[in-house]
This record gives structure tokens, sequence and C-alpha cells, in this order.
């Protein structure tokens, strides 16, 4: 079997992790699942405090949860099945109470096969009121800002959708803290769209998440479909309304395609 490494960058702010693409994380393309490449993401963060001492448990007993609010991918090339890469993780810049994440799959060979950024929070475990990063005492400091493609921001939503479909959330969709996992609101995105925009090229997709949305819950899934400018805005609505008695998203997700 080969020996993979995990080591920190030199600077201390990245940590990389190496891998082998399975078959159970590939598609019927023999590619990685897009839902497998946002766990990479989100699961590098996770371990990257985690080998500086400040594991999920420790940093909930000290009143800390790390959260994702939003994220923008650029793919060059998905992974495919049985090839060896590398995952790297980097704290970037805050920006405000954010906390900023950059991520790069790298094949064996060097080539850069994917980029990511991601917009993250630190919340206290049962208020979820926001500590600000100066408050975060475990916070690996850095000032480094990368630019590539479409940055994590608000995604503009139109007025016309149409309606995708529904889905319950069950117990194989909820992480450790009790709710969907990030992760699998690609697969949302993804699902419910007509199949011949299943089998586009995916250049890049940004979600933004909303609201937690627990087991038991109904997804309302919408979508809006921009062929000139070759876009799909999907939406994921939660059952239950807000005080208002409007219907809170979920998620937003804006997918680019050839």
């Amino acid at each position: 079997m080969t020996d993979f490494k995990n080591f920190f960058t030199d600077d201390g702010t990245g940590f990389c992790a190496e891998t082998k693409v399975l078959f159970g994380q590939c598609g019927s393309d023999k590619r990685l699942h897009l839902t497998e490449l946002m766990e990479y993401c989100a699961d590098n963060v996770t371990e990257m405090y985690a080998q500086k001492g400040q594991d999920r448990q420790k940093l909930n007993d000290d009143g800390y949860v790390q959260m994702v609010s939003r994220s923008s991918i650029h793919i060059n090339e998905l992974p495919e099945e049985n090839e060896i890469m590398t995952v790297k993780v980097r704290e970037e810049k805050p920006e405000g109470f954010q906390l900023m994440r950059y991520y790069e799959f790298v094949s064996s060979s060097g080539k850069v096969l994917v980029q990511g950024k991601s917009l993250w929070v630190i919340v206290e475990p049962e208020t979820r009121r926001i500590v600000s990063p100066d408050k975060f005492e475990y916070l690996i400091k850095s000032e480094v800002q990368t630019d590539f493609g479409k940055k994590p921001g608000k995604i503009k939503v139109p007025e016309e959708l149409e309606h995708l479909g529904d889905q319950r959330i069950l117990l194989s969709h909820l992480d450790p803290n009790g709710h969907l996992t990030n992760a699998k609101y690609i697969n949302f995105a993804m699902d419910f769209l007509p199949e011949d925009y299943q089998k586009k090229e995916i250049t890049d997709f940004r979600l933004n998440f909303c609201k937690e949305i627990k087991k038991n819950e109904i997804m309302h899934v919408y979508g809006a479909f921009d062929e000139e400018n070759h876009k799909i805005i999907v939406v994921g609505k939660r059952d239950i309304p807000d005080s208002e008695g409007k219907t809170e998203s979920s998620f937003e997700c804006e997918i680019f395609y050839k």
C-alpha cells in the first residue's frame, strides 16, 4: 500500500494531505463526485486544526463551532478514479466576521485540478452567536489573499423559479452537528436537474449556505436555466416558514458549464 503523507506548509498556515481517489468516491464518469470534493474541503479544514491539537471536541468544549457559509469552486479537471493527488487547504486573511480558506487539488504530476475558496464563521455551540475572528484564540493567522475564478459571494436568485422536486432530509444526510452536512448540498443541486444538464461539463460552482435543515424536514428544490450565459441557479427552500410566514432558503447554488 502507498504511504500517504500529511504535512503543514513551512509557514504553518497551510495543511496538505496526499490521498488516492477511490472507486466509491466516483460517479459514472469515473471522476470524483462533487460532494466528495466538498467533503475533502471541509474535512481538511477540520484536520488542519486537529493536527494542532484543536479537534472538533476541543473546540466545542472551548465554545467554538466552525461552520461554512459560502463556497466557490473552479474545476480545471475533476480527479479520476485511482488518481494520486494532494489536497491543500490554507488559511487566508479573514473577511469581516468570516474566515477565508483556500483549497487546491493537485495531481501527482503537479497539475492544479481544482481550486476553491470558502468563507467560514465561528459560532458558539448552543446560541449559534458569531464569534469575531480576533476572539477565536486558535485562529491560524494569515494575511494571504489568493485571486482566482469566482469569489464566494451573494448569489443573485431570479424571481421566476421552476419547481424541480422535493426531498425529505434523512438520517444518512446528517453530520455530527445534527443537520444536513454541507457537502451534500451540491447533490441536491445536481440530482434534481434535467438529465441533459447533469451531463454538462461544470467549470465553476458557488454555494451559499443560508439556513440549517434537519432530519424529517422537507427540502423543496427550485431552478432557473440561463442558457445564454451557461449558468444554472438552484435553490433549496425549507418546509418551515420564518416568523413572517416566508419560506426560507436553506441553500443557493450557482453552476457554470461549458
